[in-house]
């Protein structure tokens, strides 16, 4: 699976192993599951190509705070996952998440 993300802020956050956190998502945990092992994209806006991106190593759930119950990201960055397009199509609250391709 792939997951395309509206991400304004640049809100990232690098970890000891040298892999590296996202903000948090409304994503539900089963979807957060399937996307282990597939791929992130970050746009700035839905017609924008991506800025960033990686593949998807594990998630946590936020467990405190006004980000309570989303869904945090850890990925190792790809340069493959920058300056990707992806159609209007499928986008729900700057969230748009491809199963297949």
């Amino acid at each position: 699976m792939k997951v395309h993300l509206i991400e304004k802020s640049n809100n990232f956050k690098k970890l000891e192993d040298g892999t590296w956190e996202s903000s948090s998502w409304k994503l539900d945990e089963d979807t957060a599951n399937k996307l282990v092992g597939g791929e992130v994209y970050f746009h700035r806006k839905k017609e924008e190509a991506s800025f960033y991106g990686g593949t998807i190593m594990g998630y946590r759930i936020e467990q405190e705070g006004d980000h309570q119950g989303l869904i945090v990201l850890r990925l190792q960055p790809c340069n493959t996952c920058r300056n990707v397009r992806t159609d209007k199509c499928g986008w729900s609250t700057g969230v748009k998440v491809i199963e297949n391709g």
